[in-house]
């Protein structure tokens, strides 16, 4: 019991700290100070049920008052945590490289928020997050555009390259297929594989999860934006193991239309 009571008389200090400061305009109501008023009625209760000695109704009534206060966080709580999944996605496709503008306006909105939380601010959370949400949208559009030009000027330098092969040579297996993908969305690995100019082949998805583990945790979960390694040089062995690992129905009969390292013959 006596922990009810200094939980509870620790949580209205904390209610008496988020009064002193409004949270909202004048006339309208802030459902956490409502909730935190609540909590705080609850709280009284429960001491008035100790005077008379009731024991089971103080713990009843301590028990509704923690409650409340633990509503009052719940929503700021809830959308810096969504804030921070975000930046995380940010960070994991490289939006501080292709991005950087956006991808620290967003960052310095994040603490912002932190702070916003720390003050027990619902209102300028609650703003910061709408905000918040805007300018990851943007970010990650950012990021993966200046990827596309990227890759675009990629492109354009290795079709140079290649007008500047002399006749009658061999051209390098990097001259012709991409060693790099931007995921767009609606991709999934098996899609990509199977692209004509990937592997031509869905059943060796396998071979780019596995060269970016780094980023890919889930190989059913890709996001728009993301830059994945496209591997050019492994053996027949390899390829026959992560078609047998996607489950193609005969995995060591690799079909003729699909990618394979020169000089490697099927």
């Amino acid at each position: 019991m006596k922990q009810f009571i200094g939980a509870c008389l620790a949580a209205l200090v904390l209610f008496g700290c988020a009064t002193a400061k409004p949270t909202e305009q004048a006339g309208t109501p802030d459902p956490r100070q409502e909730a935190l008023k609540q909590g705080v009625a609850d709280l009284r209760k429960g001491l008035d049920a100790l005077d008379d000695e009731d024991d089971e109704a103080a713990a009843q009534a301590f028990v509704s008052a923690l409650r409340r206060f633990d509503e009052a966080d719940r929503e700021a709580l809830s959308a810096l945590k969504e804030a921070s999944g975000q930046l995380a996605k940010v960070v994991e496709i490289s939006g501080f490289e292709y991005a950087r503008k956006e991808s620290f306006s967003l960052l310095l909105m994040y603490l912002d928020m932190q702070r916003a939380y720390a003050d027990r601010d619902t209102a300028q959370v609650r703003s910061l997050a709408e905000r918040f949400g805007n300018a990851y949208k943007e970010a990650v559009q950012k990021t993966a555009e200046e990827k596309q030009k990227k890759l675009e000027e990629i492109g354009a330098e290795i079709a140079v390259k290649r007008d500047e092969i002399q006749k009658g040579s061999e051209p390098s297996v990097l001259d012709v297929y991409p060693v790099v993908y931007l995921v767009k969305k609606g991709d999934t690995l098996p899609g990509i594989a199977g692209r004509h100019e990937i592997y031509n082949d869905s059943f060796m998805w396998p071979l780019i999860y596995k060269a970016n583990r780094d980023q890919i945790k889930d190989p059913k979960v890709l996001y728009a934006g993301q830059d994945l390694k496209i591997p050019r040089d492994m053996s027949l062995e390899e390829i026959v193991d992560a078609r047998r690992e996607a489950g193609a129905p005969e995995p060591d009969r690799i079909p003729k239309e699909s990618y394979t390292p020169k000089g490697k013959k099927k």
